[in-house]
């Protein structure tokens, strides 16, 4: 079994990441290809800060739009949405659809989605699809939600829009009206299966088994079956990452190219609790020291930690909420993991007016759990800011 080291390790994932160099030019089709690189692209709705997809392409293309994005999905629809990974709605190409759907089939027949689709009546699906080919598209209030989103889950129906507004309500049309060549049944579930597994591997450079399960959400047992009938094809093997306990998987092609070297940058990420480096916080932390707590739809001090990269390093998070009628960016916390220098921390204000500037907000506002120290980086920025109210209006 070949050793890698654990900094080469950080430093390979986080470029297979797409997070050490972004997308020039963010034209749909570039934003099409990331999200294929990074084996789909989690959709959250919660409008703490800006929804999760569009952060987790904001950190990895220059100059992202989310017009572009919308427009890939519901204009030009070179993507889809749809419940794949671990029960949860994400964003793919559409032609990669197939592959995705049957591979998490296992997943839905032990899970909630199952049980919905169960629940869901032949005269239910008539009513709908009859509905929908008198109207053109139905939302939830034409039908129940449980019984639109149940045949969501079955694939019958897609998101054909969605209505302007925090929480952007879906609106659903026929799949094969959406998109008449698509064929979910085009590949069978073992192969559909091997096939995502492969993916989620080149996708992180190089992961264990049990982080390669929680992604998708197979059992660490099923995802080991997969892996060993890979490792017999040779298109992964195994890996111990010196530092770190227990086996770890790469493509043998990425195994190639792992001891070439990857020049350090000064890019600063900022990345939500959904992103795909993140989100499995127990990997997160056994690879790169950090780890975070995650507070979800809690009405009264709710969190929502906002990681900061430098590099392929973790700095620490911010506590950040967006006050849209004010257009103010408001930071109550900052978390330090590590003391950074001086510079590094100038880079992160600058990386943060960006961020800011994103949710079109003109002013920060710094909360009192930060220190005095970080409210006067702005001001070295020269930007005007008087009682921790940071002035960045262009």
């Amino acid at each position: 079994m070949k050793n890698v080291p654990l900094e080469v390790a950080r430093r390979f994932i986080i470029s297979k990441q797409m997070l050490l160099q972004s997308a020039a030019r963010g034209s749909a089709q570039e934003v099409v290809d990331v999200v294929r690189k990074l084996g789909g692209v989690q959709y959250d709705p919660l409008p703490v800060v800006e929804k999760a997809h569009y952060l987790t392409l904001w950190n990895r293309v220059k100059n992202f739009k989310k017009e572009v994005l919308d427009g890939a999905l519901y204009k030009e629809r070179k993507m889809i949405e749809l419940v794949l990974m671990r029960q949860a709605l994400h964003i793919i190409p559409v032609d990669e659809l197939p592959y995705y759907y049957q591979a998490v089939q296992s997943v839905f027949r032990r899970g909630w989605i199952q049980r919905a689709i169960n629940n869901l009546s032949k005269q239910d699906v008539q009513k709908i699809v009859e509905r929908i080919k008198s109207d053109g598209m139905v939302s939830s209030k034409d039908f129940p939600y449980g019984k639109l989103r149940a045949l969501f889950y079955k694939g019958k129906i897609g998101i054909a829009k969605r209505k302007p507004g925090i929480f952007r309500m879906p609106y659903y049309c026929l799949l094969s009206t959406l998109h008449p060549h698509l064929n979910l049944q085009a590949v069978d579930e073992d192969t559909a299966q091997k096939w995502l597994v492969l993916k989620t591997v080149s996708a992180y450079g190089l992961a264990s088994a049990r982080h390669i399960g929680y992604w998708i959400g197979y059992k660490v047992k099923e995802t080991k079956e997969i892996l060993d009938k890979l490792e017999k094809e040779k298109p992964v093997m195994k890996v111990k990452v010196v530092g770190l306990n227990g086996i770890h998987w790469m493509t043998s092609e990425d195994f190639n190219k792992i001891q070439e070297r990857i020049e350090k940058t000064e890019k600063v990420a900022l990345l939500s609790p959904m992103d795909n480096l993140t989100r499995d916080r127990k990997w997160l932390d056994k690879v790169f020291g950090y780890s975070f707590s995650i507070e979800y739809f809690q009405k009264k001090g709710m969190r929502w930690q906002i990681s900061i990269l430098y590099d392929t390093s973790f700095v620490g998070f911010i506590d950040a909420k967006i006050d849209r009628p004010r257009r103010m960016f408001i930071i109550k916390e900052l978390a330090i993991h590590y003391s950074a220098q001086k510079d590094v921390w100038i880079k992160v204000a600058r990386r943060i007016v960006d961020f800011a500037r994103f949710h079109r907000a003109t002013t920060i506002s710094i909360g009192t759990k930060c220190p005095k120290w970080f409210s006067d980086l702005f001001g070295k920025l020269g930007y005007e800011h008087k009682d921790k109210l940071v002035t960045i209006a262009e």
